[in-house]
């Protein structure tokens, strides 16, 4: 049995999810061919895989968890964030949502997408100030080297 100490227990925040206005293609194609069986199936997938996508906020970290069966969580820690960008296309501005793209540090993976997700620049503004805080209470400052 695995027993977390209390020291470095992330607590969560908040949770963010993905809009399922992605999925309007997907669903309008399913309703549209009905009667072939395989359309609305996949629809049902894909509102699925919408529903069961989200981002947890914690304490310490972000984790986008992913899937419907097979169940993917991918971890990144505010303080290893270097920019976070924020894409609002039209059809999304409609709706008050937007694609927050975070690059960071991580030697695995360089980024992350929050796609579609409400009130982009709020998260954004919420995310920047989480990585000040994180990395000032970890005693870490930002350092780039750069190979001429």
């Amino acid at each position: 049995m695995y027993t977390i100490s209390s020291s470095y227990s992330d607590q969560r925040l908040w949770v963010v999810k993905p809009s399922q206005l992605i999925n309007f293609f997907w669903i309008l194609l399913g309703i549209v061919l009905i009667q072939t069986g395989v359309f609305p199936l996949l629809a049902i997938v894909k509102v699925l895989d919408v529903y069961f996508w989200r981002y947890e906020f914690g304490e310490r970290t972000l984790i986008e968890r992913r899937g419907i069966l097979s169940v993917t969580r991918t971890e990144f820690h505010y303080y290893r964030i270097k920019s976070i960008k924020v894409e609002e296309p039209l059809w999304m501005r409609i709706f008050d949502l937007a694609n927050v793209r975070v690059m960071t540090s991580d030697p695995y993976q360089k980024e992350i997408l929050l796609y579609a997700v409400p009130k982009g620049v709020a998260l954004r503004e919420a995310l920047r100030k989480l990585t000040h805080n994180r990395r000032k209470e970890e005693g870490i400052r930002e350092f780039d080297l750069y190979q001429l």
